[in-house]
């Protein structure tokens, strides 16, 4: 490159680093005009792309990048995480099974040579041991009839991010994803003793506290208050001891009821405080109508809220997967669905097929279904071009897409605790299963970690859950 040249590429780098990917995805696809096969060029264009969560097009340039030069190391640390990212969101297994094993290919690619001190040699073993972490539940027939983890996954998880830690010990996220990785293999002191460390040293304390719901797993950091409860929640799976179960209670009610002082108006976070409180009181066989009415209120306060976020991810699914229609209508005729009331979201779903006019994406003109600008209400389900603006919606709203999966996971542990008290129980939040249905539909492997962990459901009723689910999951 040019002095002028490297000047504007340096420009465009300043505008990423501040957060304006736009401008600085303009500035580097008018330098790669003339210089198209410039590796540099390409991946750090490829970066942009994956910060702005389109998947598609950051694969495309940092595959050329490393085409160009296969040593490019740091390219491919950052096609690794592309792929990483990309899996995440994957419902596919083919796909996400193929998005993990492209990360954990150029992740061990970029540290195959880097000398350990390196703090990209780091970045990247902590984002390969992530890739594991993604594996350890993969398996989903394993997980609904073995009731069981996959152990090697794990171990290659704690592996990468033990080293990472070791090089890198500021390195906030490390130690919330080694946290969630001791979390799904229900190890939840190790996992809260991780969190702790990554709260204490975390440079977005401000920002995790104050978050209106978790933060989604494609972002960077971690929602330490919701966390926290759920591993005090988890922890009394594992106690028998009475005393040490109350103060894990405690610790959960604690740290769900400091979300609602920092947010009172937060939905998911008072969802989960009943869910912990009922799941305390059940146990003491102290459920009583006021926790009833309690519940009431807030079910009503979510249930329009959550049906038109889940209207609008499971409209964009089946234009980005058309067989995602053929699941809501097994769904729809489903045991326990008639007078559900999953029953008119997914009527409505089905019979209208219209995103709503309120959550349509800004880059979407719906009144211009020109090819270069697809109108995403057209029904021709073959349509490359709405396929591909669907699935670029669904990765950059994916904290819709894993919000919806939690918030019908929630509902279903609250629908289980109520029907231990209330025979009418499916008045105020209808049966669980087509909870967990609909949520298996919309992110699989999320629904399927939560019920794993839940104490809402014994492990006897936790098996016949899964049992129940079996013809759902491929």
């Amino acid at each position: 490159m040019d002095n002028n040249t490297w000047a504007l590429a340096q420009k465009a780098e300043t505008l990423s680093l501040s957060g304006a990917y736009e401008q600085a995805i303009e500035i580097f696809e008018e330098l790669q005009k003339s210089d198209s096969d410039n590796a540099w060029l390409n991946a750090h264009l490829g970066t942009l792309y994956y910060q702005l969560m389109d998947y598609g097009n950051a694969e495309k340039y940092l595959t050329k990048a490393v085409e160009k030069n296969d040593n490019y190391l740091w390219a491919h640390a950052h096609l690794g995480e592309t792929y990483r990212l990309r899996a995440i969101t994957e419902n596919d297994k083919e796909q996400k099974n193929e998005s993990i094993n492209s990360a954990i290919k150029h992740f061990k690619k970029a540290i195959a040579h880097k000398a350990p001190e390196n703090s990209n040699y780091g970045w990247a073993l902590a984002h390969l041991g992530a890739t594991y972490r993604l594996k350890i539940t993969l398996d989903k027939i394993k997980l609904i009839k073995e009731n069981e983890i996959d152990q090697e996954s794990k171990k290659q998880a704690l592996n990468y991010l033990n080293r990472a830690i070791e090089l890198m010990p500021t390195y906030a996220w490390a130690w919330g994803m080694r946290a969630a990785v001791h979390r799904l293999a229900q190890e939840y002191e190790e996992s809260l003793w991780d969190l702790g460390v990554e709260t204490q040293i975390s440079p977005d304390l401000e920002t995790l506290q104050h978050s209106y719901y978790p933060v989604s797993s494609l972002v960077s950091r971690r929602v330490s208050l919701y966390e926290h409860a759920f591993l005090f929640f988890y922890l009394t799976k594992r106690q028998d001891n009475s005393e040490k179960k109350e103060r894990y209670y405690i610790g959960a009610i604690a740290c769900a009821e400091q979300v609602l002082i920092l947010k009172p108006g937060d939905l998911i976070g008072q969802l989960i405080l009943k869910i912990i409180e009922g799941t305390q009181k059940k146990e003491k066989d102290q459920l009583n109508d006021k926790f009833r009415e309690e519940c009431k209120t807030v079910i009503k306060k979510i249930d329009a809220k959550l049906a038109e976020i889940c209207k609008a991810v499971l409209i964009y699914m089946i234009k980005a997967e058309p067989k995602t229609k053929n699941k809501l209508e097994m769904l729809a005729q489903a045991e326990g669905m008639s007078g559900h009331k999953l029953k008119k979201l997914v009527d409505d779903v089905l019979n209208n097929f219209i995103v709503p006019k309120n959550i349509v994406p800004n880059n979407i003109d719906t009144n211009n279904p020109d090819p270069n600008n697809p109108d995403i209400n057209n029904s021709d389900p073959n349509n490359p071009d709405i396929k591909a603006e669907a699935q670029l919606w669904l990765w950059q709203n994916f904290a819709w897409v894993e919000g919806s999966a939690s918030g019908l996971s929630f509902l279903a542990d609250l629908s289980e605790v109520l029907r231990y008290f209330d025979q009418h129980y499916d008045d105020i939040t209808g049966k669980p299963l087509p909870y967990r249905v609909l949520a298996l539909i919309i992110y699989d492997q999320y629904a399927l970690e939560r019920l794993y962990q839940t104490p809402a459901l014994s492990e006897a009723e936790r098996v016949e859950t899964f049992k129940k689910l079996s013809p759902w999951i491929k």
